[in-house]
């Protein structure tokens, strides 16, 4: 069941917050801007139900700076080098937000601070938003669908749909911030990813189209260990990141299907998530620069991780990684699903 529950103005625009429910009475609760996550309500082994994210306290509080609650990012997830890329032979020129880089689109026109308009589908809620032609100084207008469900066995679903009129780059992905326990960290979270190696990064976390290998290493979570194992060890890009911000590349059976390729679980709770992708990698971020910010609680460092489902970092800067150039007449297509059960 979906149904609009709360909605307020800040002048001239109308944002909306959407619960969608299971019969088990699964919650989760969708706000407009940003077509963003901000609750996820689901039970532990003895049927208490919690919220399992991290966010501000109040859904007018998210638009505020944060640190991308919740939030559909886009045009491009993640790290474009030196705010540039070349497509057809032209240079674009995008939006520099971090350290001469672009983070998760930009600033000015990026998805998380995009105010997207709600259709209930049925059981699905639809979230529609258009970027317009050279929106951050990407090219062509984007026609973005973002829909959310929730089934009956604790799958939320995340389906991505867009086309452009323009050859372009597209990336999308969602930034949600999870910690399925009762404590403060996710270290003591067991995390698994199925994935041998990621991509290599520079000081700024850019990657330049190299690869690196991880087994056997404080950055692999193949088999699954405890979150807090390695986070303090002194692995010289865990230690500069505080933590793992890294891309993990998906060991795939077959690319675009949606396929099984990580999974948390908290032993204290009995709360467990996995997550299927289309997509071929993955980003995990240990809420490395989260201490400090004040939301639905006081949070410190490590207080939630996120799976960020995605193409790889700065692909467009480097045709050694999977391409995610979007062509007019095309349509990206992708889907991303965080089933939660109590073991």
């Amino acid at each position: 069941m979906i149904k609009k529950v709360y909605s307020f103005s800040v002048g001239d625009k109308a944002y909306e917050l959407y619960t969608i429910s299971n019969k088990n009475n699964a919650e989760v609760d969708i706000l407009t801007y940003g077509a963003r996550i901000t609750r996820i309500s689901v039970p532990d082994r003895y049927g208490v139900f919690s919220d399992v994210t991290a966010g501000c306290k109040n859904p007018e509080d998210y638009l505020n700076e944060n640190p991308y609650f919740g939030a559909t990012i886009g045009r491009y997830g993640n790290r474009i080098e030196g705010a540039k890329f070349t497509l057809g032979g032209k240079e674009y020129h995008i939006e520099d937000n971090e350290k001469g880089n672009t983070l998760h689109g930009g600033y000015s026109s990026s998805f998380d601070r995009a105010l997207f308009h709600a259709q209930i589908e049925g059981d699905t809620l639809s979230l529609l938003h258009v970027s317009p032609d050279g929106a951050g100084g990407f090219p062509g207008e984007l026609r973005v669908k973002v829909s959310f469900s929730l089934s009956d066995e604790g799958e939320l679903m995340i389906q991505y749909h867009a086309t452009t009129d323009k050859d372009t780059i597209c990336n999308l992905t969602n930034h949600t911030y999870f910690n399925l326990g009762n404590r403060d960290t996710i270290l003591n979270h067991e995390l698994f990813i199925k994935s041998h190696r990621i991509t290599k990064i520079d000081e700024n976390l850019i990657p330049h189209g190299e690869y690196m290998e991880i087994d056997g290493t404080p950055y692999s979570f193949y088999p699954a260990k405890l979150i807090g194992e390695d986070t303090f060890s002194d692995a010289p890009l865990i230690k500069h990141c505080n933590g793992y911000d890294f891309n993990y590349c998906i060991d795939r059976e077959t690319p675009h299907e949606l396929e099984f390729c990580a999974s948390v679980y908290d032993a204290e709770t009995g709360r467990k998530m996995e997550c299927y992708t289309t997509l071929p990698g993955i980003q995990l971020y240990t809420g490395c620069l989260t201490g400090g910010f004040v939301g639905k609680k006081h949070y410190v460092t490590h207080c939630a991780l996120c799976l960020e489902t995605q193409g790889y970092p700065n692909s467009p800067n480097c045709s050694e990684y999977p391409s995610t150039v979007l062509l007019k007449g095309e349509a990206y297509n992708e889907t991303t699903v965080y089933k939660f059960s109590v073991v």
